[in-house]
């Protein structure tokens, strides 16, 4: 893991698409690790955000200065500014089984040093990562990723960085200023086993009887608060993520709606906190089907037709009352 205590800077996120077209953002961060804070500046069609975390024992704080509201996060985190890169690092063992890596040469992102290494799989359907390597620190300054034919679609780089440097000032306080809003979150998330999935979520999960080579189930979660029961089921061949979603179908189904060149200039739709969804500035492979009463959403990072395997093994399963 990255070795530093303190960190700030400016990156800028690149997305290259034939579908949606080609997007820049730009990202400030500050973030403390020995105190678990994080300050970040995110874009926003009607100007930055500013988004401040904190992260304690009884959970996460979350402060949106722009809103004037804090909100207190208990049994699921709010994504870390590592989750910027997009890939796993925590399974090394399975991720050398899967994936070459390759030392390509030397380097400089924001002036610093850096080591530039591919991370190459060894299953094609499966994106190609090239990654910035400051030594010192262990910190991954740039990452490129690389779709399964060799087209580059995610950038991410800083373009200025300080490390181990003092911090501006943040909001150390989780005690907000009383104008402000405070709302409580609770939304669980815990590890079950499949044959609890009817006790916990009320339904019974699919599960997939083929998965990619390389790819390993990394746990079952059920994901609920007052309103909905979700599943998610976690595979990962080491670096890379699918993650399969479930839940009982609405009572009309799906149906896929054509994409349409005008649909790029819509304001692109908010979430709770005012921020574009995570996926449209880091786009994946998606799919979606109703499947036995049960919706189901795949998401990851490798080709369309493996998702669609993953999806028709789900109908199969069905199909042969398994």
């Amino acid at each position: 893991p990255p070795r530093f205590r303190t960190l700030q800077g400016t990156l800028q996120v690149s997305v290259f698409s034939e579908r949606m077209g080609d997007r820049v953002w730009t990202i400030s961060l500050c973030a403390d690790e020995r105190r678990s804070r994080t300050q970040l500046m995110l874009p926003h069609p009607e100007g930055a955000r500013q988004i401040i975390t904190i992260t304690t024992p009884e959970g996460m704080w979350v402060f949106l200065p722009f809103a004037k509201r804090a909100i207190r996060q208990a049994g699921m985190n709010f994504p870390s500014w590592r989750d910027l890169w997009g890939f796993r690092s925590d399974k090394l063992d399975l991720a050398q089984r899967n994936y070459d890596l390759r030392f390509v040469g030397r380097d400089k992102v924001a002036d610093l040093p850096c080591l530039v290494v591919e991370l190459v799989p060894k299953f094609k359907e499966n994106p190609k990562r090239r990654l910035w390597i400051h030594p010192p620190t262990r910190l991954p300054l740039r990452l490129e990723r690389y779709d399964p034919d060799g087209k580059l679609r995610v950038r991410i780089s800083f373009t200025e960085v300080q490390i181990d440097r003092p911090l501006p000032l943040l909001i150390f306080d989780t005690n907000p200023p009383p104008d402000w809003q405070q709302v409580e979150v609770s939304v669980q998330r815990q590890s079950i086993h499949v044959s609890e999935a009817p006790q916990v979520l009320g339904f019974a999960l699919l599960l997939p009887t083929w998965v990619p080579p390389g790819y390993v189930l990394d746990g079952i979660f059920a994901l609920q608060d007052r309103r909905f029961k979700v599943a998610h089921i976690v595979y990962t061949d080491g670096i890379s993520v699918i993650s399969l979603f479930e839940h009982p179908a609405p009572k009309e189904p799906y149906e896929p709606r054509p994409f349409r060149p005008e649909m790029r200039e819509r304001r692109p739709p908010r979430s709770d906190m005012g921020l574009p969804p995570p996926l449209r500035m880091f786009p994946q492979q998606w799919l979606r089907r109703d499947i036995a009463g049960i919706r189901i959403v795949l998401v990851g990072e490798t080709s369309k037709e493996w998702l669609e395997r993953i999806a028709d093994s789900l109908t199969s399963q069905v199909a042969s009352g398994r």
